[in-house]
């Protein structure tokens, strides 16, 4: 299947006062004309993990507003992995379709329970981080009809919302390394916390799907 001529609307979640990460995500995005891509301004509130969320329904308003089908939203912090290729992320997000699922995670610090669902794809209980996700229409609803207080974590009521998701295997994306964060407080403990939430994360699923190869595999 070829998706030459094929772009999906991409929405940036951004502080406009984070300059540093905004050129960061623009400069993860040059050359990929795949995707179609829009900075959104964050809402802003005293708890980041509100606006967050707050900003992540945004886009859905948006994205109906515009009849998107699929979206990908990206937070500034995203950096592709050197497994990326459009190839593989379109062929992911179409089979994923196909099984039914409502989301899809380019990369994840910490899956919970994962099963391999397909050769590049897992299922997990519950999956961390929101810095690349895909989404499908007909999440759209789901997501803003949720009720949530100030305890929400968007990655955390995505998971909670859906059995219906899926991360990519090997991760096309991960978490950029900014020294701080205004949503999560673990990646302000110190240096190199969000690479070895990632490495663990994919090293765990590597030696699921070595053990998923050798003993559930047909011979």
């Amino acid at each position: 299947m070829s998706f030459e001529n094929t772009s999906i609307p991409t929405y940036i979640i951004n502080l406009s006062e984070r300059t540093d990460r905004r050129a960061s995500i623009i400069n993860e995005f040059k050359g990929k004309p795949e995707f179609d891509v829009k900075i959104i301004n964050a809402i802003k509130h005293p708890i980041g993990a509100v606006g967050l969320w707050r900003t992540i329904q945004k886009i859905i308003h948006l994205a109906i507003e515009n009849e998107d089908e699929i979206i990908v939203i990206c937070e500034d912090d995203h950096q592709f992995t050197t497994q990326y290729s459009k190839d593989f992320l379109f062929k992911n997000i179409f089979e994923a379709y196909s099984q039914g699922a409502d989301y899809l995670s380019g990369g994840s610090g910490g899956i919970h329970h994962p099963i391999p669902i397909s050769p590049s794809r897992f299922w997990g209980a519950e999956c961390l981080s929101t810095q690349f996700i895909i989404i499908y229409k007909r999440f759209f609803s789901t997501i803003l009809n949720e009720e949530y207080d100030e305890s929400v974590r968007a990655d955390i009521i995505l998971s909670e919302i859906t059995s219906n998701k899926a991360v990519i295997f090997p991760f096309i994306s991960t978490q950029k390394e900014f020294g701080y964060s205004d949503v999560t407080d673990l990646h302000n403990l110190g240096s190199d916390v969000v690479l070895n939430l990632f490495e663990k994360s994919e090293s765990k699923l590597q030696r699921i799907r070595l053990a998923h190869n050798k003993y559930c595999m047909d011979e």
